[in-house]
Order: structure tokens, then C-alpha cells, then sequence
């Protein structure tokens, strides 16, 4: 009953005094509005590292050659030649949790020419597997074929970013691009895929047969990597262990020299997708602290000159028997209630700030209830906080000194 009635009498005084309160409660909306901004932006950021972890295939691994010495036969530096087509198709035979291999060869910053524009893409040598195992789809007309791989056929598919940059709106099949002095026709398009794990343009690339990039392209013979795509992730630690031993075994590799491969797991993969984003939400993380600090310190401020201004009322009350607990109760409940009620309005204000930002720069934005509980403890930590001194302050004043000021 007691405690019913000091609530009440500090919410007469925030209502009485309507320009503090708000000035109290503004420095708690923004701070509000930031860490729901943060929050917003952290779990679309999660979100999106997971979408990005599926379009590299949670039942998927990648073997790659690794570049620098090795077997004190390689200068540091040189590209390791030891992967081979040959070696995809042991994997695929051996080892019964394999269902499908992809092994490509790769040449990033290639300039890629239609006429009269140009433009920069990644050229993939691939083979038809590419797209059962990556789980990726032709939007228009079709992929790659056997036959283009048994012919060496000087044929392309391109990504979505690639054809419009050469194209624009109009239908690239069966024009003719050439990547450097070597002519290509374009029998399909993929269908988007987005950012990659790693933060580039999944969809910036041009795909032609393995077997026309190892001679006509890069004139190689061995190839970059190796998508695998297995039955069940369940056992995929396992299957990669088979996949090191098979593989040593096949390169020659003796106990005490290291792989001159490297296999890549779906959480290596998460892992450094995560990194990515990891700078951007600690820089919005620390923003969203100074908001709330800030607050907190104009909470405290206003409240210090509101003790000074009501002595009077202070020494009155405790004259006629208000004990300093309940003088020290009704001054913390006065800042929380206005650093809640500012931190409800920064909730309401901060989510449809999360949905305008998210639809007009196309970043990911989830709201969820983590953001309304951080919300509201935040907002009522830094009431509790910033009123402490100031109600420390008011029940210590002395009844007579109090009211002779």
C-alpha cells in the first residue's frame, strides 16, 4: 500500500513536470533506439551468415590445393599442381557417403567482352556436376553438357550480376562474349545466388567446360579444388578424414610432410562468414553503448537539479514522518519510470526505424523479442543507475536545513 502510493505521487511529479521528463527521457529514447537498431542488425547479420553457410551446402565440404611449400619443392608462394580431375573421380568411387563431386579451375579479375562493353568477372572451369552438387539452378537455357566437355566446346554459362552488366535487359543466348582472345557462346544463365560466404558476387561469374579452361584458358592440367556433396552430415568429420587419407595417398605424401591440400568444413565456412560481420556489429554495439551512457548521465544530471529545487518538499515530508527509505524509493522509482517509459518509445520508434532502413538499403533487419526484453531491462538499469546518487542525495538532506532553503 505504501509503496502503491509513493509510485503514485512520482508519477504526479513526472506529469506535473512534463518538460524535464522529457528532456529525461529523450537521451533513454535514442540510446533505446540504437541498441534496437543494434540488435535489429546483429540477428539479420546472423541470418544472413546462415544463408550464406546453406548456399555453400550444410552437407557439403570443399577440398582445395593449397599454395606454398611443400615437400621443400615448391617456392614460397607457387601454386600447388598436385589436385587433379583424376583425384575427384577416386573420391566419388571410394568412399560410399560421396554423391556427387564438382572439381573446377578458376581465373578471378578476367575480363569478360561483349561488343562494345567489358566487364570484370571470375571464370570457373566446371564440369556438368556443378550444378547438382552446388544445388544451383539455370535460369535460362541450359548448362553444360558431357559433350561439351568431351569436345572442348567453346560454350559459357554466365551469372545474373555478368549478364547484366554485358546485357542489360536484352536475351544473351547465343551471342558470343570473349573471355581475353577466346571467343565463347552463351547457352545459359544462372539463377541468382547472392553473396558467398566469403562477401563476394556469387552471381558475377562466367562458367565454361573444365576441360576448355585447362586448354584453351590457363593451359594447366591439374584443377584449383573440389566441391563434395555427401549423403548425411553426420558423418562428414569422418568422411573427411577418408577424403586426407585417400588423398595423401594418392599425391605421395609422407607421414612427416604436410597436406599440400586443404579441406574445408560447413563451420570453417560459418565461421568466416561470421568474422565478416563481426567489425560492423562491434562498431554498432559500441555506438549503442555511448547512446545509453549518454542518456544515463542526462537522467542523473536533471535529477541532481531536481533534488536542489524540491528541498523544500523533501524536508516537508520528512518532517511529517517520510522515512529516508521511502524518500530514497520514491526518486529511483520517478527515474525509472521515465527511462521505461523512454525506453518503450525507443522500442516502437527503433523497430520501424529497423523496417525503413532494411527496405531502403536492402541489408537484413529481424525483430524479435530479444530486442523488446534487451529494450526494456536496458532502459530500466539505466533509470536505476542514473537515479541512485540523486535519491541518495534527497533522503540524506536534512529536515530543518531543507526547509530553511
Amino acid at each position: 500500500m505504501i509503496f502503491l502510493r509513493i509510485a503514485t505521487s512520482a508519477g504526479r511529479v513526472i506529469i506535473r513536470n512534463k518538460l524535464r521528463s522529457a528532456l529525461m527521457m529523450l537521451g533513454v529514447v535514442i540510446g533505446i533506439i540504437a541498441l534496437t537498431l543494434v540488435v535489429s542488425a546483429a540477428l539479420g547479420a546472423r541470418q544472413r551468415v546462415m544463408e550464406r553457410v546453406k548456399k555453400f551446402g550444410l552437407d557439403s565440404l570443399m577440398v582445395t590445393a593449397v599454395s606454398g611449400v611443400q615437400s621443400g619443392r615448391q617456392a614460397p608462394g607457387q601454386q600447388i599442381t598436385s589436385l587433379k580431375i583424376e583425384d575427384a573421380k577416386a573420391l566419388l568411387e571410394e568412399i560410399e557417403d560421396i554423391t556427387g563431386v564438382a572439381p573446377f579451375n578458376r581465373r578471378a579479375q578476367s575480363e569478360i567482352i561483349f561488343m562494345d562493353r567489358a566487364t570484370t568477372s571470375t571464370v570457373f572451369g566446371v564440369t556438368p556436376e556443378w550444378v547438382p552438387v552446388w544445388d544451383w539452378d539455370v535460369k535460362s537455357g541450359e548448362f553444360l553438357t558431357e559433350q561439351d566437355m568431351e569436345k572442348f566446346d567453346r560454350v559459357a554459362v554466365i551469372g545474373e550480376s555478368t549478364r547484366f552488366e554485358l546485357f542489360k535487359d536484352s536475351n544473351p543466348i547465343g551471342e558470343t562474349i570473349r573471355i581475353g582472345n577466346v571467343p565463347f557462346i552463351i547457352k545459359g544463365v544462372m539463377a541468382e545466388k547472392g553473396i558467398s560466404p566469403g562477401g563476394g558476387d556469387m552471381d558475377n561469374r562466367v562458367y565454361i567446360p573444365l576441360t576448355t579452361f585447362m586448354r584453351r584458358i590457363a593451359n594447366v592440367d591439374y584443377i584449383f579444388g573440389i566441391k563434395v556433396r555427401l549423403n548425411t552430415a553426420r558423418n562428414m568429420e569422418k568422411t573427411a578424414e577418408s577424403i586426407s587419407a585417400i588423398l595423401r595417398e594418392r599425391h605421395r605424401i609422407p607421414r612427416d610432410l604436410p597436406d599440400d591440400f586443404s579441406i574445408r568444413l560447413p563451420d570453417e565456412v560459418k565461421e568466416m562468414a561470421e568474422k565478416v560481420s563481426g567489425t560492423f556489429s562491434m562498431l554498432l554495439i559500441l555506438v549503442a553503448s555511448i547512446a545509453l551512457l549518454a542518456g544515463g548521465v542526462v537522467v542523473s544530471s536533471i535529477m541532481l537539479i531536481s533534488v536542489n529545487e524540491r528541498r523544500r518538499e523533501i524536508g516537508l515530508r520528512k518532517t511529517l514522518g517520510a522515512r529516508r527509505s521511502q524518500i530514497l524509493l520514491q526518486f529511483l522509482l520517478e527515474s525509472t519510470m521515465i527511462t521505461l517509459s523512454g525506453g518503450v518509445l525507443g522500442i516502437i520508434i527503433g523497430y520501424f526505424g529497423a523496417r525503413i532502413i532494411s527496405a531502403l538499403t536492402g541489408l537484413p533487419a529481424v525483430i524479435s523479442w530479444q530486442s523488446f526484453i534487451l529494450g526494456v531491462l536496458f532502459s530500466g538499469l539505466v533509470g536505476l543507475l542514473a537515479g541512485l546518487q540523486p535519491a541518495r542525495k534527497a533522503a540524506s538532506l536534512e529536515p530543518v536545513e531543507s526547509l530553511r532553503a
